[in-house]
Order: C-alpha cells, then structure tokens, then sequence
C-alpha cells in the first residue's frame, strides 16, 4: 500500500450494485411437452388407454384367406390401462422482510421465478425417468454415442410403427464434448462438407438427426460403474410413447404470508405423475458421459 492511495481512503469508497440481477436458470420445459398430457380437475389417479399393445394384438398376420362357407376365425385383442397414480411434489422460498427491503433488486420476484423454473425442471425429471423402462436400448454403459446409434433407435421405432416425430431427449453430455453425437460428427479436423456438419460447426447444435428431433435436458441421474466411468440413458420416442398427467393446475404458484414472522413464502407446487403408454414407441439410449 502507498501513501495516499485508497487504502487510506476506503471509508468513501463506492460500491455500485446493479440492480438488475443475472438468475441462473435450468433448461426446462424440454420433455413434458413432447409427451402425450392429460389433465383433470380433480383425481388421484390418471389412466391411459392403450389398445393393440398388449399381449394380443390384431396384426395383418389374423387376415385370412377365407373360402366360402369357412368361418372367419376370432382374434383376440386386448386393450390395457396405463394408470398414474398421481404425487405432491412442492417447494417453497420463505424471504423475510429485513431481506426485501435491505436489497437493491427484486428479491421477492427472483426467488419466484427460480422457484417455478425449479418446478418445471422437475416434471421433466418425472418424463425423463421413463425412458429406462422402455424394452428396447441401444449402445451401453461404456459406449460412445454416434449416428448409428440414433438410425437403430430409428429402425426400432418404425418396426413398432410408432406414429409421428421422433425426438430424442438427451443430457447435454451426450450431445457435446467427447462422448456426445456432435463428436461423431464435427472434430478438429472434420467440421465442415456435409450440411449436417456446416449447420453444427456453425450454430454449435444440429437440431435433427436420422430425422430425430434433439433435445438437452439436464435432469438425469447418471450412473456410476466400472470404477469413475459414468453414464446416462437418454431416450428416443415419439408422443404416444409417455403419458403425463396432472390434477387442478400443471403448476401452481402462490404466496402466503406469516406477519408473526415478518416474512412471505413463495410455494410451488403440482400434483401430477408420469408413465410409460406404449413401450415399443420408445428406445432407451444408453451412453457413457465421462471417463
């Protein structure tokens, strides 16, 4: 320290908050609008019915060459419920009034809006849990992901006949970095020729692949194994693949206050559940996210 310098000043000096405050938000709302939803006033539980999915189907292999005075064999067709049984799931942000009126920005309207992304990031955790259920998967738990991999989730969804846009519902480790799709096709020294290849070295994300819509969440769990090796299962589905049911509001927010405590609790809450519908509209994707 020099004489004379602000050291010998600091009882003046300035301190500028900006009052505009930078909320670090999740990626949410990514998976629950992809699935099929489903909403009552009021329920416990939620039921889809799936018809053709069960153990016996009506298939082209029941038409029969029929002659006269033959009678048209019976086939049997099962139609099944695919019931949610629907949780509370909440999370509130008590803001005592010393820290509302101590501080340069909107605490009260920050913490809402955090409290609410925190919620949406959840029910897409609820969608996202679905896809180990699916009885189809491809690559493993030592696996990179590359196209190949997203063609067979492909083939496996047109051999089911699964209607509609194909979407695959990622963690962002397996689309960038070293073990994501991207680096099967954009590195160092492969990054630009094909379309696909301009429009990620580009913008940095190739929005569809193998006809696949894709998508990054960032609520998965990843799994641990073979000593520090850690993977996730991703999915590819199509709409009909999940259901996602919820009772009175998706969301609800409100507040309540506790003048005894002289403080307001903001309190998110959703009574909802999710489920898998029709398993062969759907593929687990299995990759591994680091070494």
């Amino acid at each position: 320290m020099a004489t004379g310098d602000s050291g010998n000043y600091a009882g003046g000096l300035l301190e500028v908050i900006e009052a505009e405050a930078i909320l670090k938000f999740s990626e949410a709302s990514v998976s629950v609008p992809l699935v099929k939803q489903k909403s009552e006033a009021k329920a416990d539980q939620i039921t889809f019915m799936a018809y053709n999915a069960g153990s016996n189907k009506v298939t082209s292999a029941d038409v029969a060459n029929t002659g006269e005075g033959t009678v048209t064999p019976s086939t049997a067709l099962d139609s099944e419920k695919k019931t949610i049984t629907l949780d509370m799931y909440s999370v509130m942000l008590p803001i005592y009034d010393e820290a509302k009126l101590s501080n340069a920005d909107d605490v009260y309207a920050n913490a809402g809006a955090l409290a609410g992304n925190a919620m949406a990031s959840k029910l897409d955790a609820l969608v996202n849990a679905n896809y180990d259920n699916f009885s189809n998967a491809v690559g493993g738990a030592t696996t990179t992901i590359n196209v190949d991999h997203l063609f067979q989730c492909l083939a496996h969804l047109k051999q089911n006949s699964a209607p509609g846009q194909p979407n695959a519902v990622l963690e962002p480790r397996q689309i960038w970095g070293t073990y994501g799709i991207h680096n099967d096709l954009i590195t160092h020294a492969q990054f630009a020729g094909s379309g696909v290849q301009d429009e990620g070295a580009r913008g940095g994300f190739v929005s569809k692949i193998a006809g696949i819509a894709i998508h990054s969440s960032p609520e998965f769990t990843a799994t641990v194994s073979s000593g520090s090796v850690s993977s996730v299962k991703g999915g590819v589905f199509v709409q009909d693949a999940i259901g996602f049911g919820y009772a009175g509001e998706m969301m609800r927010v409100e507040e309540y206050r506790e003048g005894s405590f002289l403080r307001s609790n903001i309190v998110v809450s959703s009574f909802c559940g999710s489920t898998e519908i029709i398993d062969g509209y759907g593929v687990e994707m299995i990759s591994q996210i680091t070494a």
